[in-house]
């Protein structure tokens, strides 16, 4: 296929900002159509890339112009927006978690596969400029053999109660799977998989939910887990939505048997860390959805459609990553 039409269903943050703009760059892929439920929104999108609008997803899926759809639909909506996808035909990019049960999972991955579709995960981390680099670095062993890593991750409670306020999905586990926490930890427990080519064997969560002065009627939440990997790593990951504006951030250190640290910052900076001689840092002055990676993850998504190729993750690493952070809800 020359040039593969796509459909990006809800135009939320993710959707509007990251994949759609993501898609209109991408050379030998078309945006086709969007759809979302608020008229307003999509009329936008018709205005700024003249595609086609359609309320109801249905039709966007059903659209013979279109080849394959991004989901940016909230979590709830996941399973039947990429079911319906597959059944009319249509290669599926879901955004993360990919369902809220892994029962749906292995349907959407049973369907895809005996339809001859691919269906992928937005796993973007694998794609971030300073992570990828990270990768590199570990595979030329720059800190020697890996021994442990931290994992930070902190949105102010403000924003997130913006977001997704008491009365959202978010806080519905049977919606959604999870709470927050739960939710936004996907990408980095995929991440630490990938990085280190090695799977989480133990992990062990602890929560702490608790009002957040300032901003009424929502919970804060400061989640830990200690985690040991397959190939003998250990390490904490931390998320937390109790802190003031401007303390946002996210943060990755890797700790090598000599002596040297690798510390990636957002998704642009990577320090190396060792002796004064021995420090290095790399900027990435990448902005939008290439910082994101999620302009990277829908390129590689349309270019293994056009070249017929299976992805290198799919619906099995989805399910590893939201069966470790499933253990949230039961710790």
């Amino acid at each position: 296929m020359t040039e593969i039409g796509v459909a990006v269903i809800g135009l939320g943050f993710v959707g509007g900002k990251a994949h759609a703009s993501s898609v209109r760059r991408i050379d030998g892929a078309n945006l086709v159509a969007v759809s979302d439920l608020i008229v307003d929104r999509g009329q936008k999108f018709v205005a700024k890339y003249g595609c086609k609008f359609y309320q109801d997803h249905l039709e966007a899926v059903k659209d013979p112009d279109v080849d394959a759809v991004i989901v940016s639909v909230p979590t709830p909506y996941h399973y039947q927006v990429a079911k319906d996808a597959i059944t009319n035909g249509k290669h599926v990019l879901c955004e993360m978690p990919l369902t809220t049960t892994e029962e749906q999972s292995i349907e959407l991955k049973d369907r895809a596969q005996e339809a001859g579709l691919i269906i992928m995960p937005v796993l973007n981390f694998r794609f971030t400029p300073n992570f990828l680099k990270a990768k590199e670095l570990l595979s030329k062993r720059v800190i020697g053999s890996p021994i442990s890593f931290t994992f930070r991750e902190f949105i102010p409670a403000k924003d997130l109660a913006l977001q997704w306020p008491p009365s959202s999905w978010a806080w519905d586990i049977e919606k959604s799977g999870g709470l927050p926490d739960y939710t936004l930890s996907v990408w980095s427990i995929d991440l630490i998989q990938w990085l280190f080519d090695s799977d989480i064997e133990e992990v062990h969560w602890e929560s702490n939910f608790s009002p957040i002065e300032g901003v009424p009627d929502f919970k804060g939440y400061q989640t830990i887990g200690c985690a040991r990997l397959a190939d003998g790593v250990v390490g904490t990951f931390q998320f937390g939505s109790s802190v003031s504006e401007g303390m946002g951030t996210t943060q990755l250190e890797i700790f090598g048997n000599n002596t040297k640290t690798l510390r990636a910052v957002w998704n642009n900076k990577l320090e190396l860390l060792g002796s004064e001689s021995e420090n290095q840092e790399w900027s990435f002055e990448l902005k939008g959805p290439r910082v994101w990676g999620h302009l990277q993850t829908d390129q590689y998504f349309v270019d293994c459609i056009r070249q017929n190729k299976v992805p290198e993750f799919g619906v099995e690493e989805a399910i590893k990553v939201q069966q470790i952070a499933k253990k949230m809800v039961m710790d």
